[in-house]
């Protein structure tokens, strides 16, 4: 949805859109393929690319990015620390990181309505925003803005300096 919303606007020249799973870039293809605003002869300038790739090995060169979003990811992300050292390093100075993803209290909710066991499912739970906070700055931000949408949707604005 992100990728799709950022190549529309024409704000940037070109808009890479990143995942590890196959499923989920073949159906931001179908997306993007159903989209009437992506038709040839269509408004939308902004060159989009789709690859599978892994947060921990971004094949993208130092310093060469101007900004990276992760909508609802970071909580499946096995080596955070490794993500994050990554992130820093492909973005360029005054780059920016922008994610969303859940607190513990969502998981919990999860576990009551579902009733399967929490520690069953393939998740990281960040217990608090101090804690999601370390972790991006462990990774080299100096700046780290996170702002809880209800109880438990974390939205992280982060900047290289």
């Amino acid at each position: 949805m992100f990728t799709r919303r950022l190549t529309k606007g024409n704000d940037f020249e070109r808009v890479i859109g990143c995942d590890y799973s196959e499923a989920m870039l073949l159906e931001a293809r179908n997306r993007i393929n159903s989209d009437p605003e992506f038709a040839m002869d269509s408004s939308v300038k902004t060159k989009l690319d789709l690859i599978r790739c892994d947060v921990g090995e971004i094949p993208m060169k130092s310093d060469s990015i101007d900004c990276l979003h992760a909508g609802a990811a970071m909580h499946c992300w096995p080596d955070l620390e490794n993500a994050m050292l990554e992130i820093h390093r492909v973005l360029k100075p005054q780059g920016r990181f922008f994610a969303s993803t859940f607190l513990a209290p969502y998981f919990r909710t999860v576990k009551a309505v579902g009733g399967d066991g929490i520690e069953q499912q393939a998740f990281q739970y960040f217990e608090s925003v101090d804690q999601l906070k370390e972790i991006v700055m462990k990774g080299g931000f100096e700046k780290v803005e996170i702002e809880v949408l209800g109880q438990a949707c974390a939205i992280i604005r982060a900047y290289k300096e």
